[in-house]
């Protein structure tokens, strides 16, 4: 089955329930976001981090202010090709290694700092962390919410769970993804099964074509790192 991810800003736009235009899935829009602890702890730790003027460290010492400074530009594509590779620079690190738990999706700053941060050791995060990173990146460059999903998918390769980040712009949908080292437009990525998207005011469940769609029917929040 040709398995697309269907972002665009139509998709979203307007209604409950829309078809995809590939015919293979219908994506409803669901609230409350609460729904989900694991981002909603994400959105308030951020707002701490914020009031405390935490900062991110690596890759740039001069946290925030150097990142914008180094990665502005006026042209969209251009900083999220940026984005997608410095934090694709930041390794990929298992929960279970950094925090000897299955699941826990880090903030920017926990994801950015040096090893003696919290858990001596602890270096970098996983998918989630890398998408999560990349949505206050572009968020700092300009970007809105409205342009950025988080995104939870099934690796269809892999059998596993996955998450990324897809940004809705210029008419398309581009996915940034610490397992691909370029951004691709949606419609090129064919192994992603997806589950749910996500941001900070909604979030949207996705139904195979011609099955009926019932209310809420997602988890939350979890599920998205198991091995990637």
């Amino acid at each position: 089955m040709r398995v697309i991810l269907l972002l665009l800003a139509s998709v979203f736009a307007g209604g409950t329930t829309v078809r995809a235009w590939d015919t293979d899935y219908q994506v409803v829009l669901q609230q409350p976001i609460q729904k989900f602890p694991k981002w909603m702890g994400i959105l308030s730790s951020v707002q701490e981090e914020l009031a405390k003027k935490a900062d991110i460290n690596a890759p740039f010492n001069g946290g925030w202010e150097e990142f914008v400074q180094k990665n502005q530009s006026g042209d969209k594509l251009e900083m999220i090709k940026k984005v997608n590779e410095v934090f694709n620079s930041m390794r990929y690190v298992t929960d279970q290694k950094n925090w000897s738990v299955p699941d826990l999706w880090n903030t920017p700053v926990q994801f950015t700092q040096p090893p003696d941060y919290l858990v001596p050791g602890r270096v970098s995060g996983d998918c989630e962390d890398h998408a999560i990173a990349k949505y206050y990146a572009l968020q700092k460059l300009g970007f809105t919410q409205d342009e950025l999903r988080i995104l939870v998918v099934k690796d269809l390769n892999l059998g596993v769970g996955h998450c990324i980040l897809g940004v809705i712009t210029a008419g398309q949908c581009f996915i940034l993804d610490n397992q691909i080292k370029s951004v691709w437009t949606a419609d090129k990525i064919q192994h992603y099964k997806p589950i749910y998207a996500i941001n900070e005011t909604a979030w949207w469940q996705f139904f195979p074509a011609g099955q009926p769609t019932p209310g809420a029917a997602a988890s939350g929040g979890g599920g998205a790192d198991q091995g990637d």
